[in-house]
């Protein structure tokens, strides 16, 4: 075992102490009083008086006393201990949390709460947080982060309960610029994922084409799905390069007014120009409708680029009618959610900058509700793959600009769906100042297959890659086994007794010991966890039990809402719920949202 500093200081000041008091036991066995003539001569002053007059074999009883108090506290205490047949599981004491674990940090993300101090992971580790609905993840993770986290955030906002209690804590207290993103809304801000897209780029737009066509229109699934997403893919870039052509040049420009068709570069701009552009260049003239045609018209008079074309091209080349058919519907299906009133205007254009999330402090909570989660599954992934994929391509160290970390707080997890991006850069992107708190109900939900979940591997994978683990109180017996087992297994000893009758003589009895296993905590235990509870583990510790740090019931973070609430501000001591949901029916915690 490896001594710090002030252990060490500790322990040396123990050994002295013992020595003291030790040395005049050893001077009076070693002057012949015997044992039974240590209590009636013994006194604390007796090793004092035995220096200061020179008492017989006072240096012998210091230096023996010397050599056993140091064996006792430095030596004894650290010898390797009998291997537990079994296991030696245990839960971590203070110490090894303050000293070892370093939770008693004054920054880092919030796991728990120890008695009255709150735990903090620092560092870079991720945390992956196991939470069945209803136990609290949002009161006592989730929102005390978001009351302590000083620089930027992003996170999924079911319920936009995140919004509502700490969003005007974090534009006025922390001086942050404040979003809030809910395509199904009017009160948004705006994100279009085409504006990270530069097509005046010609080394990189392809690449960056395809990031956003591989989340649209996956490649998963069997060979056929493949093949109809990799023409869907084709078709969508080549709208892209065709909405360019038709932009940049002035006989693009001159041809848009003559027909009267504005196209815009989102993602319902492409879906429109696909489906709802005519030509018609005068009224003697048919109208030219249909997408073949309108490609035929555009190349007949030069318009496309060959890159253009060359996108196109396996789509106009499909012989097949229900082929043909069958890609063009593979293709506008993901299209199809941006083209309603609401979503149009929600992603018309951009508020904010995704890249901008390390060079200053802004908070974005994605406030999508749970009725609509599962709709924006599409949305979801396409805005959380832009966050990672924009941030993972230029390290701080090589821009002084990137200044600051950006906390990712995954609630719903799989409501995303799969990210291909996450699976690939989880090992690396903290180097890149981003935190994840990945956040889900059950372990098996992450292990379903894709497009929902990661695939057992995949899920191995990505949570070996959360240096920290939260478990709450399991539902599933399963997960419950599963955790379990990670906690570890103890030796304990088993007594048991037999009786054997021996007639006449009368009978005997046996007693026997034995080591047998029992895991540090039971299945059913885990499910019984009490709702105030939590387990915490931390890569290379001792698990912790330790209690959930609610916001609600502690004065640290209700001082921080009293700051900007002036119902919370009168109270005096922490509020209650009552006067806490006046605050929130007063929207004295949330800030104010234009309408697009």
């Amino acid at each position: 075992m490896n001594l710090n500093k002030e252990q060490a200081i500790f322990l040396a000041i123990i050994d002295l102490i013992l020595v003291y008091f030790f040395t005049g036991v050893i001077l009076l066995l070693l002057n012949d009083y015997g044992i039974k003539g240590i209590i009636p001569n013994y006194s604390l002053s007796l090793t004092l008086d035995g220096i200061i007059n020179g008492y017989p074999k006072i240096v012998e009883s210091i230096l023996l006393a010397l050599l056993i108090c140091t064996l006792l506290v430095f030596i004894i205490p650290f010898l390797p201990k009998k291997e537990q047949l079994h296991g030696s599981a245990r839960f971590a004491n203070v110490q090894e949390v303050k000293n070892k674990m370093k939770l008693f940090a004054e920054k880092g993300i919030i796991v728990g709460k120890k008695g009255n101090r709150l735990l903090r992971l620092p560092g870079q580790q991720f945390v992956a947080l196991a939470a069945p609905t209803g136990t609290g993840k949002g009161v006592s993770i989730v929102i005390p982060n978001l009351l302590d986290w000083t620089q930027s955030c992003v996170v999924l906002d079911i319920k936009q309960e995140n919004f509502s209690i700490t969003s005007k804590f974090r534009q006025e207290v922390l001086k942050q610029e404040v979003y809030l993103v809910n395509p199904f809304s009017f009160e948004t801000h705006r994100y279009n994922p085409l504006t990270y897209i530069d097509m005046e780029d010609n080394e990189k737009r392809d690449l960056q084409l395809m990031d956003l066509a591989n989340i649209l229109y996956p490649h998963g699934g069997t060979e056929n799905d493949k093949f109809f997403n990799q023409n869907a893919q084709n078709l969508f870039i080549g709208l892209c390069y065709m909405y360019k052509d038709l932009t940049s040049s002035q006989e693009g420009l001159a041809l848009l007014q003559d027909i009267n068709f504005t196209p815009n570069f989102t993602l319902y701009g492409i879906l429109d120009m696909a489906q709802n552009m005519e030509i018609k260049l005068d009224e003697s003239a048919d109208t030219i409708k249909g997408f073949d045609k309108i490609i035929e018209f555009l190349n007949s008079y030069e318009y496309l680029s060959q890159d253009t074309n060359n996108r196109f091209n396996s789509y106009l080349n499909i012989e097949s009618k229900n082929t043909k058919s069958g890609v063009w519907s593979s293709f506008i299906t993901p299209l199809l959610f941006f083209q309603n009133e609401v979503t149009k205007k929600s992603t018309s254009q951009s508020d904010f900058d995704l890249r901008d999330l390390r060079k200053k402090r802004m908070t974005i909570y994605i406030g999508i509700t749970p009725d609509e989660l599962a709709k924006a599954q599409l949305f979801l992934n396409i805005l959380w793959s832009q966050i990672i994929s924009l941030n993972t391509k230029e390290l701080p160290e090589h821009n002084k600009d990137l200044k600051y970390e950006c906390l990712l707080m995954m609630d719903e997890f799989t409501a995303i769906g799969y990210m291909p991006i996450l699976q690939k850069s989880v090992s690396y992107i903290r180097g890149y100042a981003l935190r994840l708190v990945t956040i889900f109900q059950n372990i098996s939900q992450i292990q379903d297959a894709r497009p929902t979940g990661y695939g057992r591997e995949g899920a191995k994978t990505l949570l070996s890659n959360h240096g920290c683990k939260v478990y709450f109180a399991q539902e599933e017996s399963e997960d419950a086994e599963l955790v379990s087992k990670l906690l570890g297994y103890k030796t304990i000893k088993q007594t048991s007794r037999s009786f054997n009758q021996g007639g006449k003589s009368g009978g005997s009895t046996s007693r026997s010991v034995s080591e047998t296993k029992r895991a540090l905590m039971l299945p059913q235990e885990l499910k019984e966890l009490d709702y105030k509870k939590e387990i915490v583990t931390v890569l290379g510790n001792k698990p912790l039990v330790c209690e959930k740090a609610f916001y609600y019931n502690n004065a640290y973070f209700m001082d921080k809402l009293k700051k900007v609430s002036p119902t919370l501000r009168r109270v005096k001591k922490i509020p209650t719920q009552e006067q806490l949901s006046k605050a929130l029916l007063r929207k004295e915690l949330s800030i104010k949202i234009k309408k697009v």
